[in-house]
């Protein structure tokens, strides 16, 4: 593991963030949220941080699990199991 001064993983940190708020393909919630981030305390950032990965990823997994028998049957795969081929 190599050792970087914490200066420049800041830099780094700051470079890559500057490409996503750069990039025409990122959506605005992403770019608003890192603009916003860059001025919050780095403690509160990690336990919002933290806070948002627990509550958002459960919501979207279970938005996607919640449309997969749709997404099966519209491409015309059947969710009965005894329609499967051996």
């Amino acid at each position: 593991m190599t050792y970087r001064a914490p200066e420049q993983s800041l830099k780094e940190s700051d470079d890559r963030i500057d490409w996503v708020l750069s990039h025409p393909g990122m959506s605005k919630w992403l770019k608003d949220t890192l603009r916003a981030a860059r001025d919050c305390d780095p403690v509160d950032l990690l336990n919002d941080l933290a806070m948002l990965d627990q509550l958002l990823r459960v919501r979207a997994e279970a938005q996607l699990k919640s449309s997969l028998p749709h997404m099966r049957h519209a491409s015309g795969v059947s969710r009965d199991p005894r329609d499967r081929q051996r």
